[in-house]
């Protein structure tokens, strides 16, 4: 970014910059965090001035800087505790804003209007005054009809980047009735993203003005998602609908008699109840019943009255609160209760578990009534019996409770006759503890396991004998427990899958950066399907035969065999099918040699599109890019791009058109190491190093017994 105005006017450029710190705080002052290209929109400043009030609020930490987690927009809120509501990424610490700022002066630039140029001669200001005559009736016209109009065919490059230039290419005066006659039929077509129409109309202020505008400015409606239409489109009409049953359910919401209802009973549309739930009410349950509470204040003998019929509790009547402040005064989280009783919350659950103290939801967080929790501390003997029967012993004292060793309680647990818990305050993984109550349950067992009773009988593995010694005999693969079939649930996609549909829905290209495991496939799935009941074409192609390969069977498999077909280098099946799944070498060979047979494609997939920027490669995804069909759009796909923002930049700059970047960074399959033994099982570190410590004890009893034949 050119600093030449804020060296040749200091004075004048400190003044913008005040200004414009003082436009962005007093557009931040609601604690709403604004997207960075609305803010801009709004903050009535040039580029260099935004980026002077960013650089002096980062400095001060007055502002935080957020990313979606997808990777889409940047937000700007106030630096406050308050946590985000559309789950970004926030930078608050000084360090972390200073490196993200060229980004966001990047972005910047993308919306802000090109400098319009100085006609160098008297021949291009004659041919300027010509085209503008032409436009002054704010007509847009195309370039062939511009030059019919003027007689001049040889018009200077400047004359044509001096007049803004709509979408469908068209030139048109900045703000000209025509170029708002044109938006409003651009936006009745389908509604548009917000961020999209503020670049394409950068050079139209007012126009940008109503459209960055906080409330909707007719006859433009905003939707969900940061879309805007008009209020006689078909999606204007819904949302207008939308808003009117909104507004009644708010009402009916307003008006309720009691705290506590079930929407459906209440005669509330669940739709329109969701877009309000969160700020109008909170759940509750009380014994598996759900209700919701509404969060305003009612008479406290209402309160009470209703809040006994539903939990069978009754208290004293405030003479006015709101129900979830009065549920909370009257009752503890599991942590304070915890602390009250001065047990562990693994403790406190199984004390709810089998119904010791009674327990209900509050926003899907679990909570005890006080006075319960009082009760039980001060009966000191009854806690004392209850808490030792949830007492977890390690290994070496569950031998000595039951009179054994400890290799005899591993293979009892290896067995399944006990059970191990995990130690939720300790940092390794299953440390081997068991519960005192299952092992009061095994000592009364324990004879008749330890003696064999009568005639003497073979032993079967991991049996004790009857003076407690364990006979050393190789462990056994243990049978496998007889498994139900899986409960089918219903597919939950996640937001960076959602973000990649809805972009490639709107015909766009898109890149999705993601960990291994995270379902970038099934966003490919999607799209396959969607291009096919368009009856439309999609090349999925690999970096590897062999992957090729395996797609082919995965694709086949989930759309049937006439639907998918393969192409590499020695095999073709099925070339005429929809779906074709190649190597990224045979595309490039496509796109050079055949691209007829590209007609009919609308998206070519890019697994692994990381490839770019290989040494020996990356030359053939280059060309494929490049030379690909213009009409197709490009679906990119990789674990390990750093940099998707250049790669898409460099793809909208050779194929035009906007390429939007998914970024998903939580990897949502984690990873752990973990040891396998003889026998099949899968266990942690410290259980597997116990293992070969007890390897180790039979080997030496092995050893010594030989010595002993041997003497």
């Amino acid at each position: 970014m050119q600093m030449l105005k804020l060296e040749v006017f200091p004075d004048l450029a400190s003044n913008k910059t005040k200004q414009a710190i003082t436009e962005v705080t007093n557009l931040l002052k609601d604690g709403v965090p604004l997207p960075l290209e609305i803010l801009y929109s709004r903050c009535n400043c040039n580029s260099d001035a935004l980026a002077g009030a960013l650089s002096s609020l980062i400095e001060k930490e007055e502002i935080r800087i957020g990313r979606a987690k997808s990777g889409g927009s940047w937000f700007i809120g106030e630096n406050v505790l308050a946590p985000p509501a559309r789950g970004e990424t926030w930078h608050t610490g000084r360090g972390q804003m200073r490196k993200v700022l060229p980004k966001l002066l990047k972005v910047i630039r993308k919306y802000t209007p090109p400098e319009e140029a100085a006609p160098t001669d008297n021949e291009t200001s004659a041919q300027l005054d010509s085209v503008r005559k032409v436009l002054e009736d704010g007509q847009p016209r195309s370039k062939a009809d511009i030059i019919a109009a003027t007689g001049l065919e040889n018009l200077d490059s400047l004359v044509w980047r001096y007049f803004p230039q709509l979408p469908d290419g068209r030139f048109t005066m900045p703000d000209s009735d025509g170029a708002w006659d044109f938006l409003l039929t651009y936006l009745h077509e389908k509604p548009r993203r917000l961020s999209d129409l503020l670049r394409q109309f950068r050079r139209h202020k007012k126009i940008v003005e109503r459209i960055a505008a906080e409330n909707d400015q007719t006859p433009l409606v905003r939707l969900p998602q940061s879309l805007i239409t008009t209020v006689n489109s078909p999606a204007g009409r819904d949302e207008l609908t939308r808003r009117a049953k909104i507004k009644a359910c708010r009402d009916m919401l307003e008006t309720l008699p009691t705290p506590f209802f079930d929407p459906r009973e209440a005669g509330l549309g669940m739709k329109e109840f969701a877009a309000l739930a969160d700020s109008y009410s909170l759940t509750v349950s009380f014994e598996n019943n759900k209700y919701w509470c509404l969060r305003r204040e009612f008479p406290g003998d209402v309160l009470v009255e209703q809040l006994g019929e539903i939990s069978g509790r009754y208290f004293a009547p405030p003479y006015t609160t709101s129900a979830p402040s009065f549920l909370r005064e009257h009752s503890l989280g599991e942590k304070e209760a915890a602390a009250v009783l001065g047990v562990d919350e693994d403790t406190l659950s199984f004390l709810i578990k089998t119904g010791q103290l009674d327990s209900f939801t509050l926003d899907e967080r679990t909570r005890l009534w006080h006075s319960d929790v009082q009760e039980l501390k001060r009966d000191v003997s009854r806690l004392r019996v209850l808490t030792k029967q949830h007492e977890k012993l390690k290994i070496s004292q569950a031998a000595a409770f039951l009179g054994i060793s400890t290799g005899q309680v591993r293979r009892l647990i290896q067995e399944g006759r006990l059970t191990t818990v995990s130690n939720k305050e300790a940092s390794g993984s299953d440390t081997g503890l068991l519960l005192r109550r299952d092992l009061e349950a095994l000592r009364q067992a324990l004879p008749a396991l330890t003696l064999s009773g009568g005639q003497p009988h073979e032993r079967g593995q991991g049996e004790i004998g009857s003076r407690g010694e364990e006979r050393l005999r190789p462990k056994k693969k243990p049978l496998r427990k007889e498994q139900g079939q899986a409960p089918v649930e219903d597919l939950v996609l996640d937001d960076f899958q959602i973000e990649a549909a809805e972009a490639l829905q709107a015909g766009l290209s898109v890149i999705v950066s993601a960990p291994t495991g995270n379902g970038k496939t099934l966003v490919a799935e999607m799209l396959a399907r969607d291009v096919m009941t368009a009856g439309l074409g999609m090349i999925y192609t690999s970096p590897l035969k062999a992957l090729s390969n395996q797609k082919y069977r995965d694709f086949k498999k989930l759309f049937g065999e006439e639907q998918v077909g393969l192409v590499t280098g020695d095999v073709s099946i099925n070339p005429g099918a929809p779906m074709l799944i190649m190597t990224t070498e045979i595309f490039r060979n496509w796109c050079l040699s055949e691209p007829a047979q590209l007609e009919k494609i609308s998206y070519v997939v890019f697994d692994e599109i990381h490839y770019l920027d290989d040494a020996e490669r990356g030359t053939t995804w280059e060309e494929s890019i490049l030379f690909a069909p213009p009409h197709v759009k490009i679906l990119g796909l990789s674990a390990t791009v750093p940099n998707a923002d250049e790669m898409a930049d460099w793809i909208s700059s050779v194929r035009g058109g906007n390429v939007v970047v998914i970024m998903e960074k939580k990897r949502r399959v984690p990873l752990s190491t973990q040891w396998i033994l003889p026998n099949g099982r899968i266990v942690g570190e410290k259980e597997a190093r116990s293992e070969l410590e007890e390897l180790v004890e039979y080997l030496k009893a092995l050893r010594n017994k030989k010595r002993w034949l041997e003497e």
